[in-house]
């Protein structure tokens, strides 16, 4: 009788079940870690791949509709701007004839219960006139969780060149 009474408070030891959420890596400012980060939603990180692709496409209307009232654009360099509105995005299109976007990875990263940051990495080739600019970017988007919407964007971007040009 006491194997069985055991064998029963093992088992229900066993199958309770804790739903902790694991945290990894930090944010870290001034050399201290200000926010344990945990894994972000598929949600968000299906945004941001319809944010990244649709800009290819030129769906500005479909993009911008993922973007908060202010959004502030954080160039290499800590160099902070305003974001474009939806007509200065239309007016990139003039820059260049089209663009392909091969998306290597996105990856949603939960910083505290009110914002998530996306990060996306792809290659690009953008098509003007006979011209062909390729290069490799890396896109970060900060999403607010009370409006799911963009509040930041931050990017780097390197041109390269066709491996035969050395």
């Amino acid at each position: 009788m006491k194997k069985i009474l055991l064998l029963l408070i093992i088992a229900v030891f066993l199958s309770c079940e804790t739903t902790s959420e694991v945290k990894y890596g930090g944010i870290f400012t001034g050399g201290q870690n200000s926010y344990d980060l945990q894994q972000g939603s598929i949600e968000y990180a299906s945004i941001i791949k319809n944010v990244v692709l649709g800009y290819a496409d030129g769906n500005f209307e479909e993009i911008i509709e993922n973007f908060s009232d202010s959004v502030t654009r954080i160039e290499p360099g800590n160099v902070y701007k305003v974001a474009p509105s939806v007509e200065r995005w239309e007016g990139f299109r003039e820059n260049f004839d089209s663009i392909n976007r091969n998306l290597t990875s996105v990856m949603a990263v939960k910083v505290n219960d009110g914002l998530t940051y996306v990060d996306a990495l792809f290659s690009q080739q953008v098509f003007r006139d006979s011209e062909v600019i390729r290069s490799r970017n890396f896109e970060r988007y900060w999403i607010n969780h009370e409006t799911n919407k963009i509040v930041n964007i931050a990017f780097v971007s390197e041109e390269y060149g066709d491996e035969d040009e050395d």
